[in-house]
């Protein structure tokens, strides 16, 4: 009995041994090798150290030139902007490894854990006052990086552009018939916000994919984005133009989309920001808006070359119509073509000029039909009238020679034309005119 109780407080003993040494010992918080608090190796080292070890790392990193980039935008931080709270990452990294009692005998994860760090007033100053944006998502970011004492300069990106703190670089509206808004209204719907990333190709049938077979109702808000584009600095990959002069936007602009003939709408940003797109029916009018942040490049747009383009007259024979008849078949429409160029213009003042496309429509030309009928010839009769006419002695012509035959005065062409005074019809029906050999 004696011998039992004894294994039993040795047990107790060295139960107890281990326990406090795995809670209380100097290195109870040393942790295993890759650890880290903030990008900092913490392995085998005691509270303290860790500590000292953790405050020299953020003085350094707060001491540095701290440049942040947010688009196109610089914004020179300085350490004061930054309060890092070491005690309370020390913490942090204790609550992420603690385990039961009972198991002692685990061995501890590697863990990365971040330092804890918050942003002084003056650093959301720097950053809505440079940027013209208040949102919160660039101070989150900025704050991830520094948990990290991520490398200098510190590229932030803008994930959504609010309206309110971005400026509208074009916009195009289209006046819509009755009939057309429920249509388009479920189109601009399907693409409304969408966020144009810089370098990402945007194809407009794959915006609108499986909204609408109406290639008239695509086509016109194709046109619409194609023109707010035109006034951007977007680069165009992609547009087919109207075979006729279009009447719901201005020639030149507009952009016909059908995606079983393959023709698409495509362009492409080199901005270093994303813009929006925000796309609206209302009062019946189709609006399309490109919105993205200060500071983009100023956009001309202008024409060159613009004239009208006469049609031509065509003449058709008809059997349908009657000797002599004319009908118009077809009414002549003017054509047209002109060049578009843009003019984009940066801040330090350098300009740049491109054609951005040819266009032309050509004319619907006149056509006039005339009967094909002709009066027939009868080669027994003759003329009441016989044909004179002046010969000379050498003249040989058909006209001129000796007949006992009467000649049947001719008066119109076999297309109903005049024909001049004198003419006549030959035994074959041919008409000889004064003057023909």
């Amino acid at each position: 009995m004696r011998l039992f109780t004894k294994i039993t407080i040795i047990t107790l003993l060295v139960f107890g041994f281990l326990v406090s040494f795995e809670y209380y010992g100097d290195k109870a918080l040393a942790a295993p090798k890759g650890s880290t608090i903030g990008d900092v190796s913490i392995e085998n080292l005691s509270k303290e150290d860790m500590k000292e070890k953790l405050n020299a790392a953020t003085d350094t990193w707060q001491g540095s030139e701290i440049l942040i980039t947010v688009g196109e935008k610089e914004i020179l931080l300085t350490g004061e902007d930054f309060h890092f709270d070491i005690d309370a990452s020390i913490k942090q990294y204790e609550l992420s490894i603690d385990k039961p009692w009972y198991a002692f005998w685990e061995k501890k994860r590697i863990v990365h854990e971040p330092l804890i760090v918050e942003a002084n007033p003056t650093l959301k100053e720097k950053v809505e006052n440079q940027t013209n944006i208040k949102d919160e998502n660039l101070i989150t970011q900025i704050l991830e990086a520094a948990s990290y004492l991520k490398s200098l300069p510190i590229k932030v990106e803008v994930k959504d552009i609010s309206i309110d703190h971005a400026e509208r670089i074009s916009f195009e509206t289209i006046a819509l018939s009755e009939s057309q808004i429920a249509e388009i209204s479920k189109i601009v719907n399907q693409f409304n916000g969408y966020l144009i990333e810089p370098e990402n190709e945007v194809s407009f049938n794959e915006l609108i994919a499986n909204t609408s077979n109406n290639e008239s109702a695509t086509t016109i808000v194709a046109s619409a984005l194609h023109s707010a584009v035109v006034q951007s600095s977007f680069e165009i990959l992609e547009r087919h133009q109207a075979n006729e002069v279009p009447r719901y936007v201005n020639p030149g602009y507009e952009a016909v989309v059908n995606p079983i003939f393959k023709r698409d709408f495509r362009f492409v940003s080199h901005s270093k920001v994303p813009a929006k797109i925000v796309a609206t029916v209302k009062s019946g009018e189709l609006k399309i808006e490109l919105y993205s942040l200060r500071g983009n490049p100023k956009v001309s747009v202008f024409e060159e070359d613009k004239k009208n383009v006469k049609p031509r007259t065509i003449y058709r024979y008809s059997s349908y119509l009657e000797e002599g008849e004319r009908e118009i078949a077809q009414q002549p429409v003017s054509g047209l073509q002109l060049l578009i160029y843009r003019t984009v213009t940066i801040d330090d003042g350098n300009e740049k000029t491109e054609l951005i496309s040819q266009n032309y429509y050509a004319p619907q030309n006149e056509i006039i039909e005339l009967s094909s009928k002709q009066t027939p010839v009868d080669l027994n009769s003759t003329s009441e009238e016989e044909v004179s006419e002046e010969c000379n002695a050498d003249d040989t012509s058909d006209i001129c020679k000796p007949t006992t035959t009467k000649r049947k005065k001719a008066t119109v062409s076999k297309n109903g034309s005049p024909v001049p005074e004198g003419s006549y019809y030959t035994e074959t029906g041919d008409i000889v005119t004064p003057g023909t050999k």
